[in-house]
């Protein structure tokens, strides 16, 4: 017997093949991929649809056109192309997630509860991401292979981590004084994920390479557990603190007694 998983992943899959059977006879479509998960190859039964579509010229004028940056609907043309695969329960276009010169638009389906991000591409500013899944391509799509940020501009992202690391310390050990647990476990989660990220960009390793799905902290159910926790933080980031410097070419400020006197107050 079928479990509710099974008939998900399989109306999910068969929606995709009917847009690639439908989209690669459309003349408006020249290549699409998938992206994310399927791109990654670690797609599991829940895995959204993260596809790209590159719009041939001259259709691009009319459905990579933004209305809006951010939005709760789409353009007419965007609705039509979305509705030939279902009936949209929800819409949520945000431009600031697309690709140069394209659009970005989440569609959750009626019924099926499927979810497909479409970003529509023009052919012009086309380049297939690396990695990614090839659905199809009729004009042959270069592939951009993944690079790391720009070295200065990152240089001065770590300096301002590293900065907004202590002050987000000090304001988590507030809340653990205040004993909101959901809070101090909110920012446990978001330290980590600060601490990879400014690893990453002193290893000089692209996103993509890098990304990891899913939370990357453990969950912290008592207040002793979610103080070790960030104990152990602020000891990675010490261990981390000769290659800041030596990436930014600057010392940095390092609040330890501070961090330590609100500390002292958690024991009262």
């Amino acid at each position: 017997m079928k479990t509710s998983l099974e008939v998900y992943r399989q109306n999910r899959d068969a929606l995709l093949a009917k847009i690639v059977t439908e989209l690669s006879n459309d003349e408006r479509f020249v290549a699409a991929w998938l992206a994310g998960s399927y791109g990654r190859n670690d797609s599991d039964e829940v895995s959204d649809l993260d596809l790209r579509l590159v719009v041939a010229e001259p259709y691009n004028e009319v459905l990579c056109q933004r209305h809006e940056q951010v939005s709760h609907r789409t353009t007419r043309e965007r609705f039509e192309l979305f509705s030939r695969f279902g009936n949209p329960a929800l819409i949520h276009e945000n431009n600031n997630n697309a690709p140069e010169g394209g659009t970005f638009t989440f569609v959750l389906y009626v019924g099926s509860a499927v979810m497909i991000d479409w970003i529509l591409i023009p052919l012009s500013r086309a380049k297939r991401m690396h990695p990614s899944r090839l659905l199809f391509d009729k004009v042959s799509i270069p592939v951009s292979p993944p690079e790391p940020e720009d070295k200065e501009q990152s240089r001065k992202f770590v300096a301002e981590q590293w900065a907004f690391f202590w002050m987000m310390t000090a304001i988590t050990i507030k809340y653990i004084i205040r004993r909101d647990l959901v809070f101090v476990q909110n920012w446990l989660e978001q330290l980590h994920a600060l601490i990879r990220e400014i690893e990453r960009r002193i290893e000089r390793v692209s996103w993509e390479d890098a990304y990891t799905r899913g939370s990357i902290s453990q969950f912290q159910p008592t207040r002793e557990k979610q103080i070790e926790s960030l104990r152990q933080l602020i000891n990675r980031m010490q261990d981390l603190k000769p290659k800041i410097t030596e990436f930014i070419e600057s010392e940095t400020d390092t609040p330890l007694v501070e961090v330590e006197t609100l500390f002292a107050l958690t024991n009262e």
